[in-house]
C-alpha cells in the first residue's frame, strides 16, 4: 500500500498511475482553496494543512503537522473546545458553524480572527477523521460594519433633512412676524415719553430678537442660512471672541488660547464662527458646574489619501482645525452617539433647546468641514471643528465689513419693494417712504415684473424677499435685470431656498437676514447705493 505524505496526505508513490493523478487533482484543489482546510484526527491531532491555512494563522505546515487542533484556538476557548470536539466524535456529521455567532481563531502571533467553520466526518476502512475548513471572516465583518456605518449615517442624513426643511419652513414665516414685532417697536419707541412704556417696547424687541436667534438655531441645523462669506484668520478669530466665550463659561472656569505657529486663514461667515464659539463654550460650562479649565486651540491639517480613514467626513485637502477641550464630566457612549439630534439634550428640562450643537453641526457641514469629538466619563471632552483652509489671493479680499457711522439715513431713491408678506410689506413701505424714498411696493414677484415693466424712470434699487410664490428672488433679479443692467439689488430672507443658495452676481454683501431692524436695513441701502 503507498504511504501518505506527512505533510499533505496525498499518497507520494506512483505505483498506480490512475491512483497518482488523482492524488495530483487533491493536492492542486487542497492548495488553490481560497478557505484554510485542516484535516483532524480521532485524537483531535492536525494530519493535513493547505497553503491558506499556512497564511491565515502564520505556522509553517510543519509546525502544524501533529499538533492538536486546540493550537488554533484562544486560550481562554480551549477547555471548552475539547469537550465539544469530543461531544463531535460521539456524533458526526457535516456541520457548517459561524453565521449567527462570534468565532475566534488563534493566530501564531497571539492575535485572534473572526471565522467560520464547516466540519465534514471523513471516514475510510481503516481511519476516520474529520475535515475543518475555516473562512476568515475579517474582511466582511469590516465591509458589514461600514456598510451599518453608512446606513445609520444616511438615515440620520434624511431626519435631518427632513427637519431641516420643517425649520425653514417655520423660520421664514417665523421671521417674517419678528420683523413686524421689531419694526413697530422701533417706529413706537420714539414716539413715548414716559419712561415706562418706552421701558415695555424695549423689552418687547429685546424678546424679538432672542426669539430670532432661536430661529438662526433652527435655520443653522437645517443648512439653510444665507452665509456672508468673509477671508478670516482663524487664530485672530479666536481671540477676538474669547471674550464671548469667557463671559459664558464664568468665573469658575478657566479659559486658555493655543494659537497656530502660522496664518490659519478659512472663508466663512464671522457671525456663523462667533455662534460655534459660544455654543462650545456654553456646552463646556454645562459640563464644568463645579469650574475647571477650557483650552481653544487651533492647528492645521492635511487630509489625504494616506491619513484619509482618520477623517472619514472629510474631502481631501487642507483644513484648519478649531478645537475646544474642557476638564469636564465628559460623556458616556450612548449620549455621545445623539449628541447632535436635534432637541436631544441632558440638561434639565427648561435650561436647554437641544439645538446648539445640533446648530453647529449644520453651520460646519454647510461650510464644507466636518465635526469629530473624543470624550469618556470623566476625562473631559475636546470638539474639533474641521474648515477648509483657503489663502487670500490679495488683501483686498480680506473683506473688513464696512463701518454704521453714515452721516444720513435719508435718500431720494426709487425702490422697487418685494414681499409676499402683506402686513410687513406695508410696514416696510411706511418706513422706507418717511426716509425720503420713492416706493414700489409690490406683493408678488410677476405684480413686480409689471410695476417694471410700465414704470419708465430709472429704478435705483430692488428691495425683495428671496422666497417667494412662483418664483424666488434671484430669478427676479435676473429677469429685472435684462432691463435694468444697472439696478441694484438687495435680498432680505430668513430662509434660502435651493436656487438662492447658488449665489448671485450681488455677492453676499447684497443680503440682510430677517428678522432685521429698520435702522440696519436704512444704513445697508445707503451702503449699496
Amino acid at each position: 500500500m503507498p504511504r501518505p505524505n506527512a505533510q499533505t496526505g496525498v499518497p507520494s508513490t506512483d505505483v498506480d498511475p490512475a491512483l497518482r493523478q488523482n492524488g495530483e487533482r487533491f493536492r492542486r484543489l487542497l492548495e488553490a482553496a481560497p478557505d484554510a482546510i485542516l484535516e483532524v484526527n480521532a485524537d483531535g491531532r492536525i494530519t493535513l494543512v493547505n497553503a491558506t491555512a499556512e497564511q491565515m494563522f502564520g505556522y509553517a505546515r510543519g509546525e502544524l503537522i501533529g499538533q492538536t487542533i486546540e493550537t488554533l484556538i484562544p486560550e481562554d476557548k480551549r477547555s471548552v473546545h475539547v469537550r465539544y470536539r469530543a461531544g463531535y466524535s460521539q456524533n458526526p456529521r457535516v456541520r457548517p458553524m459561524g453565521p449567527g455567532l462570534e468565532l475566534e481563531a488563534r493566530r501564531k502571533d497571539g492575535t485572534h480572527l473572526p471565522v467560520e467553520i464547516s466540519l465534514s466526518p471523513n471516514r475510510s476502512r481503516d481511519t476516520e477523521t474529520v475535515i475543518a475548513i475555516v473562512r476568515d471572516v475579517s474582511q466582511r465583518n469590516h465591509m458589514e460594519a461600514m456598510l451599518r456605518l453608512s446606513q445609520e449615517r444616511l438615515r440620520q442624513a434624511e431626519k435631518l433633512e427632513a427637519l431641516g426643511r420643517l425649520a425653514g419652513g417655520v423660520a421664514h414665516e417665523f421671521n417674517n412676524l419678528l420683523s413686524m414685532i421689531l419694526g413697530y417697536s422701533e417706529l413706537l419707541l420714539p414716539t413715548l415719553e414716559s419712561d415706562a412704556p418706552r421701558t415695555y417696547v424695549a423689552k418687547i424687541s429685546i424678546s424679538a430678537k432672542r426669539a430670532a436667534a432661536l430661529t438662526r438655531q433652527l435655520l443653522a441645523f437645517g443648512r439653510r442660512q444665507v452665509l456672508s462669506l468673509r477671508f478670516l484668520e482663524m487664530n485672530s478669530v479666536v481671540t477676538e471672541n474669547c471674550q464671548i466665550a469667557s463671559q459664558l463659561l464664568g468665573e469658575t472656569i478657566e479659559i486658555a488660547v493655543l494659537p497656530a505657529p502660522g496664518p490659519a486663514w478659512i472663508k466663512a461667515d464671522p457671525a456663523q464662527i462667533e455662534q460655534i464659539m459660544a455654543i462650545l463654550a456654553s456646552n463646556a460650562q454645562a459640563a464644568m458646574p463645579e469650574g475647571g479649565k477650557m483650552t481653544f486651540a487651533v492647528s492645521t491639517v492635511e487630509v489625504d489619501d494616506e491619513n484619509a480613514p482618520q477623517y472619514p467626513n472629510l474631502m481631501p485637502g487642507d483644513y484648519v482645525v478649531l478645537s475646544a477641550s474642557d476638564t469636564g464630566s465628559g460623556m458616556i457612549p450612548e449620549v455621545k452617539a445623539r449628541l447632535f439630534e436635534p432637541f436631544f439634550s441632558t440638561r434639565e428640562f427648561g435650561h436647554g433647546t437641544g439645538l446648539g450643537l445640533a446648530s453647529m453641526y449644520g453651520i460646519v457641514l454647510q461650510s464644507g468641514g466636518g465635526v469629530s469629538v473624543q470624550s469618556e466619563p470623566g476625562q473631559g471632552t475636546t470638539f474639533q471643528v474641521f474648515l477648509p483652509r483657503v489663502q487670500p489671493d490679495a488683501p483686498s479680499e480680506l473683506g473688513v465689513p464696512p463701518g454704521k457711522d453714515i452721516e444720513s439715513l435719508r435718500g431720494t431713491e426709487t425702490i422697487l419693494l418685494v414681499e409676499d408678506h402683506g402686513p410687513l410689506l406695508e410696514l416696510a413701505r411706511e418706513f422706507l417712504s418717511g426716509l425720503g424714498y420713492q416706493l414700489l411696493p409690490a406683493n408678488l414677484p410677476l405684480k413686480a415684473l409689471e410695476i417694471s415693466s410700465h414704470y419708465t424712470h430709472k429704478i435705483d434699487l430692488l428691495l425683495t424677499d428671496v422666497l417667494m410664490p412662483g418664483m424666488n428672488g434671484r430669478e427676479l433679479a435676473q429677469q429685472l435685470r435684462i432691463q435694468r443692467p444697472d439696478m441694484k439689488v438687495l435680498y432680505v430672507s430668513g430662509f434660502a431656498d435651493r436656487a438662492f443658495e447658488e449665489g448671485d452676481p450681488s455677492g453676499p454683501e447684497a443680503f440682510m437676514e430677517k428678522p432685521y431692524e429698520f435702522g440696519e436695513l436704512a444704513r445697508k441701502i445707503r451702503e449699496i447705493l
